[in-house]
């Protein structure tokens, strides 16, 4: 039985344990190259005790370059960044290897978008992509761009080099039937990436070389026995770039991943070392996969992308201070928005260059903090981690704000009970003193003797200025702590800006006839697209009903009247019992306390998110411990 803090050899590397950082974008790069941000990232995960770190998807060839951020691994300067990432690493013992990938006909590029090419012209139904089909001299490109790339990291002292042949990118579009329509000699589905790993490991022969492929793949599945005879090792995860649903099991898959991916693990054994990824976030399923063989090493990403210190924590008995992924998809959220990494939970992930640690203030003050939501909680650890004594009042009798009713949701439990978590430890752990059923007037806050206020009141739902006689109607919120609403058929008035709508759909469906009524071109529109998908997903097999692009017009007796929001002239009328109101926020007022100063942190200065939220919270704390040499730009005018 092997644990994860035991060695394993990767061909001529040895990881000097089992946990690993599995490649991931961070856009932390600049004209296609790495930058200081980008080091110091990938410093702290080493330092916080990971044995193998893979760094971003690197393209092979120019027109590779699948976004404005992704590194170019084909070029002379890259070679001096690959030096600087490593020395990082190694100093604290952990090995680096980079991805090497083609996108093929997955594009994810802006106008003017780049020539995609595959296998064949096939075209991509999610990125909405229509290939050209490679030449035979451009596949000959393609595999010496795979092979200088590999020279590149091997000049720049890396340990390894992984190819990409997961998520149904270039190499796996070879081997996947439907999407290689050819006849010539390229038509033999592992052909192409059995040609780039000769010509990597002959260009890096003292490297690790390594293939990531996507365990739910029976394509993949086919050709695996011929592609483990060619490298070290084999990374699986989960999920096809090209589908809605396929796209969902990328980052993070639903809850269960562990159990998902060690499924599939025994078609690609082959007597090679497995890393078994796709949200392995808990110490138990990790140690389980193991210790069982069932996987050699594991890569908690999305758990070190939340808590970089990780392995060390787990290591040394502290499990309890864990920060833990609450798969909220903030991380992957930027990506796809071509913005840098960011984690909600961890404020200080993509910022490590600007956000220090939290450390000691030189003057101890009274810090009371109004609402325990997400922003309040926060500000509250942040501040009492600084030395601060902290006292926080929430007028209901459970934290978490609007979380607390997210626990109420199907599709959003798991994210509030983590979060709430890892708050509620975060508050006990630094002796923050929470009240719960206490009301924050002026002069209770006032009576507490504080230095400084931190308002962090939330928000309330928007209420519209409309007759809704008609037809009883309900907040949303109403409904999600267990208010009933009249009768059989409910109209569920969306915006369409939030998960709100459909939550409340989906915990409808089973026991009503439930209409969800969307204003925007797509329900819950803000959310990231792999919530989004899940969401719809569960809504369809719960039965609700959809009409898309309509916004609440009024009631009449017995009836919801609509409003198309593109055809303004057009109106469509629902028979219905009862009316739920989900059309967005407005902020909750802030307490005003004579002569003390008063912070107001997320949802009460405009609603947002959570990444916004804790965000906004640890840094009003900083403001107050003065550790900060500047105000980071979300706080201006705070």
């Amino acid at each position: 039985m092997a644990g994860l803090f035991e060695p394993l050899q990767l061909g001529p590397v040895e990881l000097p344990n089992r946990i690993v950082s599995t490649s991931h974008q961070t856009s932390l790069v600049h004209d296609h190259l790495p930058t200081d941000a980008l080091v110091a990232y990938h410093a702290e995960r080493a330092r916080g005790g990971a044995g193998l770190i893979v760094l971003e998807a690197t393209a092979v060839v120019p027109d590779g370059l699948l976004t404005p951020h992704t590194v170019a691994g084909f070029g002379d300067g890259i070679v001096p960044w690959y030096r600087r990432i490593a020395e990082a690493a190694h100093a604290h013992g952990a090995r680096v290897f980079t991805q090497l990938l083609h996108g093929g006909r997955e594009v994810f590029t802006s106008a003017p978008r780049a020539v995609a090419l595959g296998p064949s012209a096939v075209p991509s139904q999610r990125l909405l992509v229509e290939p050209g089909e490679l030449t035979r001299e451009q596949i000959s490109e393609l595999i010496d761009g795979f092979a200088r790339c590999a020279a590149r990291a091997a000049e720049g002292g890396l340990d390894g080099v992984e190819i990409s042949a997961a998520h149904n990118y270039l190499a796996a579009q070879f081997f996947t039937p439907g999407v290689n329509r050819r006849t010539d000699e390229w038509a033999c589905g592992p052909r192409f990436l059995l040609a780039v790993l000769e010509r990597v490991r002959a260009a890096a022969p003292d490297l690790a070389i390594g293939v990531r492929m996507s365990g739910d793949s029976e394509a993949a599945r086919a050709v695996a026995s011929e592609v483990a005879a060619h490298v070290d090792y084999i990374s699986l995860a989960l999920g096809d770039s090209s589908t809605y649903p396929g796209s969902s099991d990328i980052v993070p898959p639903p809850p269960g991943g562990a159990e998902r991916i060690a499924a599939t693990v025994p078609a690609f054994r082959h007597g090679k070392p497995v890393i078994a990824t796709s949200r392995i976030a808990e110490r138990a399923d990790a140690e389980r996969l193991v210790a069982d063989g069932t996987a050699d090493a594991v890569g908690m990403t999305r758990a070190l992308i939340t808590d970089p210190e990780l392995p060390l924590k787990l290591r040394d008995g502290r499990e309890a201070e864990v920060l833990r992924c609450i798969g909220c998809n903030a991380c992957i959220a930027h990506y796809h928005a071509g913005t840098p990494i960011a984690c909600a939970m961890n404020p200080r992930t993509g910022r490590e260059t600007e956000l220090p640690p939290t450390v000691t203030a030189s003057d101890r003050r009274r810090i009371v903090v109004v609402g325990a939501g997400p922003a309040g909680l926060a500000a509250a650890a942040d501040a009492a981690a600084a030395g601060h004594e902290v006292v926080v009042l929430e007028r209901a009798e459970e934290p978490g704000g609007q979380m607390a009713l997210a626990k109420r949701s199907p599709g959003h439990a798991e994210v509030a009970e983590r979060l709430l978590d890892n708050q509620r430890r975060l508050i006990e752990r630094h002796g923050v003193d929470l009240r719960l059923g206490a009301a924050a007037e002026p002069d209770t806050i006032a009576a507490l003797s504080p230095d400084l206020v931190i308002a962090a009141t939330g928000a309330r739902p928007y209420e519209p200025p409309l007759d809704l006689s008609g037809v009883p109607a309900l907040q949303a919120w109403d409904v999600l702590t267990g208010a009933e609403p009249a009768g059989r058929r409910v109209v569920v008035c969306d915006w369409g800006g939030d998960h709100t709508g459909i939550a409340v759909a989906e915990a409808l469906a089973p026991t009503h006839e439930v209409t969800l009524a969307v204003a925007a071109p797509e329900p819950a529109a803000a959310l990231h697209q792999y919530q989004r998908n899940r969401s719809l997903a569960r809504l369809y097999r719960a039965g609700a009903r959809l009409v898309l692009h309509v916004q609440l017009a009024g009631t009449t007796d017995g009836e919801v009247v609509l409003r198309n929001v593109f055809a303004r002239d057009l109106e469509t009328r629902l028979a219905a019992d009862a009316l739920v109101l989900a059309l967005g926020r407005v902020p909750s007022p802030a307490p005003d306390v004579a002569g003390v100063p008063v912070v107001r942190v997320g949802d009460c200065r405009s609603p947002r998110g959570l990444e916004e939220a804790i965000l906004e919270g640890t840094l009003a704390a900083r403001q107050a411990t003065r550790v900060m040499g500047r105000t980071h730009p979300s706080v201006c005018g705070m």
